[in-house]
């Protein structure tokens, strides 16, 4: 069986009439019987009930045309992952991010945004200290990190900033000064 079967057969389950899927396939209505034919030969059961003016799917054939449209979608799809790996725009991104980062802000929304730009990449994470994704970027276990600290003057790692940090000290009130004393 092959692809060209089921797309025939698809065909001419949604037309229910040959001469009409034959035009919409842009093939001879002979060799689109033949193939259908062919096809109902291999599975050994037939697809449709020949009426005088067209035909009707059997119930194996409605069973069938369900599956084959799944699978026609399903290499569908295939195809266009695979095209989209071919123009680069899928396959594995390695990030690291410091754990304290990964709770709210820029490190989550950059996730969440990757993965609606990019459903077919995996994104693979890594949590980590700054200075071990530093290392592990320079050794290539890891396309890109978020890190806090990073040495400007690394001449090995670009860097972007996307966040500053506001952080603040908190103590119990009856330990912090109170106005005027020190």
């Amino acid at each position: 069986m092959e692809l060209r079967h089921l797309r025939y057969f698809v065909a001419v389950g949604k037309e229910k009439h040959y001469w009409r899927a034959s035009r919409r396939l842009r093939v001879a209505q002979p060799a689109l019987s033949r193939q259908i034919q062919d096809l109902e030969e291999e599975l050994g059961f037939e697809l449709f009930d020949r009426l005088p003016r067209g035909v009707k799917l059997s119930a194996a054939g409605k069973l069938f045309l369900e599956d084959a449209r799944r699978i026609l979608q399903e290499v569908n799809e295939a195809a266009a992952r695979a095209a989209r790996v071919a123009r680069g725009l899928s396959g594995t991104l390695r990030v690291g991010f410091t754990e304290n980062a990964s709770w709210r802000g820029v490190v989550p929304d950059s996730f969440r945004r990757f993965r609606e730009q990019q459903p077919d990449a995996e994104l693979q994470l890594q949590p980590a200290a700054s200075l071990e994704q530093s290392e592990a970027i320079r050794s290539g276990r890891l396309d890109a990190g978020f890190i806090n600290f990073m040495p400007k003057s690394d001449p090995k790692l670009d860097q972007l900033r996307v966040a500053i940090q506001h952080v603040e000290l908190a103590v119990p009130k009856s330990a912090a000064p109170h106005r005027g004393e020190r």
